[in-house]
């Protein structure tokens, strides 16, 4: 069964998605600030343990936003009643899960919050008040990427973004409002958390529905939930076992060399997850678009996007890395960065295999084998375990980003091997992994000189931008073509300029190759 599905280019959506992941960063770091000085540290403190509790219990999704998006995916606008019954059966799920996490957040958050955490005396009652609301933010959050699954699933996003960045903006301002006009008290700032997410969840949920124009409740049917929970259920493991692996660095740093230790690790840590902003937006660009292709076809795409992102992202960290020392010098002081600079130097190094995870990581779950991905993390916990502990005991947080820059490298190449993607990947992104290791090595004999930093950094740039040119020439003429006609249309504005284009690579996008197909065979769910 085959029907016509029209899609935009993978390069605007990535666009898109790029620019939703930013927004909520720019508003946070306008946000927060006025929040803290409003309601204290204390205060802010609580909420901070409410995110991460919200966190920690996302797996009570059960993978289902993912697995309906899967499922929805490979299936043609036209197959209504099928179509129908995946959403009608993951929504009854999802808001029985929903439920049944509101409840043990309920329970969990009193416990931890009035019992295992220390809290100032005055805000036991404050905390004792906002708790009913506490435990309706996860069944928000459930909903909420309930409804975003189904609006990505026809590649909607633009409109996903757009509801998610809304109610990012309403959720951030009405508590500040609140805290400003009203009380800084948590009992009035998490209901105006909590009530103004789900206004924006509703308003999300009733415009995902309506794209299905023949949901209905009634729907529901047993046979989906079996498939769908089979496929959550590797994607909750997933979810389960990745935190553990992605903190578990900071846990032993802790335990081994106290906490003040972890500070000097942490920050690091979290300025280098920044910068892989782009390789996750494109992950999220591509998850459905790989659900919906036949296997060869998503293997290109997939192959393609790795190789362009390896590259540019390989331009980026050498560029990072030159600069990590002058920067934390100016950003935490010199006497942070005497301890932490070359602990953040490896990370970043490491952090360009890890990004590169995205492609095959992606690959498999959109052709409905998030088995593996689950089974080859779970592979790596003990060796990591082990690894990290020994390093760890041997250089300290050195010796923990040694660690984790190791398994960047065996969790990328085993995730490319088991997704069956060309083994000549390995091959043509060696030169990307040599200017990150280059500019690892020029760091320390450069450190004395900022200005040849400066300039290293900027060669660096220089040098991914040629592979590029060598490696991916379709993708850097087009990228080329489309800046000369941006400036070429703003030269001729008010005039009668004419923009010249590369035919060869008109209607091309980004990766080539990759442009939705006219038609899309029905794989099944």
């Amino acid at each position: 069964m085959s029907t016509e599905k029209p899609k935009r280019q993978l390069s605007v959506n990535f666009a898109i998605n790029v620019a939703g992941a930013i927004a909520p960063i720019v508003i946070a770091l306008v946000t927060v600030p006025i929040l803290v000085r409003h309601i204290g540290d204390a205060r802010y403190g609580v909420m901070s343990i409410v995110w991460v509790l919200l966190g920690y219990l996302g797996f009570l999704d059960l993978g289902l936003s993912r697995a309906s998006t899967n499922a929805l995916s490979r299936l043609p606008f036209s197959a209504k009643q099928e179509r129908s019954e995946i959403v009608a059966t993951s929504f009854l799920l999802n808001m029985a899960l929903a439920s049944l996490g509101a409840i043990l957040l309920y329970f969990a958050g009193n416990f931890l919050l009035l019992t295992v955490f220390t809290v100032p005396p005055e805000l036991e009652a404050e905390i004792a008040a906002a708790l009913p609301f506490i435990a309706c933010l996860l069944p928000l959050a459930l909903i909420s990427g309930f409804s975003i699954g189904i609006l990505e699933s026809r590649e909607r996003f633009l409109l996903a973004n757009a509801l998610q960045i809304g109610g990012m903006i309403v959720g951030q301002i009405v508590p500040v409002l609140c805290a400003i006009f009203i009380s800084p008290d948590l009992s009035v700032i998490i209901p105006a958390a909590a009530l103004s997410r789900a206004a924006s969840v509703v308003v999300a949920t009733l415009i995902a529905l309506y794209t299905e124009q023949g949901f209905r409740f009634d729907r529901f049917r047993f046979a989906k939930v079996r498939s769908l929970m089979n496929y959550g259920g590797w994607i909750t493991l997933s979810s389960i076992v990745l935190p553990v692996l992605n903190t578990l660095d900071q846990i032993v740093i802790g335990k081994t060399l106290g906490v003040s230790a972890v500070t000097y690790y942490s920050v690091p840590m979290n300025l280098v997850m920044r910068s892989q902003v782009f390789t996750s937006s494109l992950a999220r660009t591509l998850f459905p678009r790989l659900s919906s292709l036949p296997r060869a076809e998503a293997i290109a795409i997939s192959e393609r996007a790795m190789m362009v992102s390896g590259i540019l992202y390989a331009g980026l960290c050498a560029a990072g890395i030159l600069l990590m020392r002058p920067f934390l010098d100016l950003w935490m002081g010199p006497p942070f960065t005497a301890i932490a600079g070359t602990v953040a130097i490896v990370l970043l190094m490491g952090s360009w295999p890890n990004a590169l995870t995205f492609a095959p990581y992606t690959l498999l779950q959109g052709q409905g084998r998030p088995d593996m991905t689950a089974k080859i993390h779970v592979a790596q916990m003990v060796p990591y375990v082990l690894l990290l502990l020994v390093l760890t005991h041997q250089f300290g947080i050195l010796g923990a980003a040694i660690a984790f820059l190791c398994r960047g490298y065996l969790d990328c190449s085993l995730l490319i091997l088991f997704s069956q993607m060309p083994r000549r990947i390995f091959r043509a992104l060696f030169p990307s992994a040599v200017l990150v290791v280059a500019a690892g090595v020029l760091q320390f004999f450069l450190a004395a000189s900022t200005v040849a930093l400066l300039a290293a950094a900027c060669f660096s740039m220089l040098i991914s931008i040629a592979l590029l040119r060598f490696q991916e020439r379709a993708i850097f003429d087009e990228t080329l073509s489309v800046a000369r006609g941006a400036w070429n249309r703003r030269g001729s504005r008010g005039g009668e300029g004419s923009v010249t284009t590369n035919p060869s690579t008109v209607g091309r996008t980004f990766p080539p190759a990759v442009a939705a197909p006219k038609t899309i065979e029905n794989q099944g769910a």
